[in-house]
């Protein structure tokens, strides 16, 4: 494992796009293991939740089409949501096929908590950029996901 003045100056010195992602991304999931621990969640439980705080009541589908993650996926992370006491599942009173996602009380609290985290990361990632810095990063990222989108 390399020390972090190795590691600083492998990044310094690399060209390499996709390794500087990965190396990135690594590293934000080591983050997130480490401050969503405590409440027996990984990043896509997370995710889930973010979603769910901005839109409750959605269908385990669209939540897996609107963040690209596969539909088992999504099953598992909200049974294990349900099993921590975050989000019930309940049918759809219309179409009895689809099952609803919503927070529980334990969920919302959980609100705050969550969006420091989420807001934390990106705060820290972006500290030495200036408002212009900051756009450009923001760009060039989403330019990057959405080339990545079509692989």
């Amino acid at each position: 494992m390399m020390d972090e003045e190795a590691t600083i100056q492998w990044i310094e010195d690399s060209d390499i796009v996709t390794a500087l992602i990965s190396f990135t991304y690594r590293s934000i999931q080591k983050y997130f293991a480490r401050e969503l621990g405590q409440y027996h969640i990984g990043w896509g439980h997370f995710a889930i939740l973010m979603s769910l705080y901005d839109q409750e009541g959605r269908s385990q589908d669209s939540l897996a089409h609107s963040k690209g993650f596969n539909k088992t996926m999504i099953a598992k992370s909200i049974l294990r949501l349900e099993e921590e006491g975050i989000v019930c599942r309940k049918i759809d009173q219309e179409d009895k096929r689809i099952k609803r996602l919503y927070l529980t009380e334990i969920g919302r609290k959980l609100k705050p908590e969550m969006e420091r985290i989420g807001l934390g990361i990106n705060a820290f990632l972006l500290k030495d950029f200036d408002l212009d810095g900051f756009s450009s990063a923001t760009e060039v990222v989403r330019k990057i996901a959405l080339n990545a989108a079509r692989l």
